[in-house]
């Protein structure tokens, strides 16, 4: 009767409360998602970094996507995220077997960001008359999972062999702290000493918030300790997607798309 009692006032702290603790038990992953139907955002969207103002932060919608960080930030605890990772060696998601058609495929979002460079820019505008292989972690375990698939062109002079062998393609990094915290202690210099200079235009450092729990969700990158990799069209959309260390099939799926896509490219410009 007393552990009863205990609880009562709890559970009537309302749905919010509810979800949250159902989140909280939440296990870790054992298996990776398999991904057979295209993901992303259904219309092309612009993600911004804006400061919250008070009526939002007390608004309906303001309300529910606070809960639904708290939701997230709780079951994805540090001992979750490195669990899930062990348990499924860093595939979070398994990638399709072949590459989305175009009319089927959903957005990348745009976001704004400014390269190691200096260059002010949205990826919208970066993805323009491109196939992009965009790279997304928040990791040294992440970053090293992404490198499997691109090791061979990551230098200066791999990165121009890279360029000669696929004209119309271009190796897009978004490195996105885990926390507010941690991109305080990351600088543009740092970066700057460990990326070709090749590399440093297309090379973008984004502030921790700029990727809120629901657009994480929607691209499938909600785990910080893995990396993820997104084939992206020149409309900006998702062709072809991955997580973890690659294996010798995956890579050939990657750059039979990256081909594919290069020519679907150049057959819609001559057409034009």
């Amino acid at each position: 009767m007393r552990s009863f009692s205990t609880l009562r006032p709890l559970l009537n702290k309302g749905p919010g409360f509810l979800s949250t603790l159902k989140e909280a038990s939440k296990p870790p992953l054992t298996k990776p998602e398999m991904i057979t139907k295209p993901f992303g955002f259904d219309d092309r969207t612009t993600l911004k970094t804006t400061e919250i103002s008070v009526f939002n932060m007390f608004s309906k919608e303001g309300k529910a996507q606070r809960q639904r960080q708290l939701d997230h930030d709780i079951a994805h605890s540090p001992f979750y995220e490195s669990k899930s990772f062990e348990n499924t060696k860093g595939k979070i998601f398994m990638p399709p077997i072949s590459y989305f058609k175009q009319e089927k495929a959903k957005y990348f979002p745009n976001l704004e960001a400014t390269s190691l460079l200096g260059k002010h820019t949205n990826l919208y505008s970066e993805f323009k008359d491109k196939v992009s292989l965009v790279r997304i972690f928040a990791t040294l375990s992440g970053e090293n999972c992404t490198k499997t698939y691109v090791r061979q062109y990551l230098n200066k002079e791999q990165y121009d062999e890279f360029q000669k062998q696929y004209p119309n393609a271009q190796l897009i990094d978004l490195f996105v702290p885990q926390s507010w915290v941690k991109g305080l202690f990351v600088s543009s210099g740092s970066l700057r000493r460990s990326v070709p200079k090749i590399r440093q235009d297309t090379f973008f450092l984004l502030p921790h918030g700029c990727l809120d729990v629901d657009s994480r969700r929607t691209l499938k990158c909600d785990n910080t300790c893995a990396g993820y990799l997104y084939v992206v069209d020149e409309e900006g959309k998702i062709r072809w997607a991955t997580s973890g260390n690659a294996t010798e099939s995956e890579k050939e799926v990657l750059w039979k798309t990256v081909r594919g896509l290069e020519k679907e490219l150049v057959n819609k410009n001559e057409t034009c």
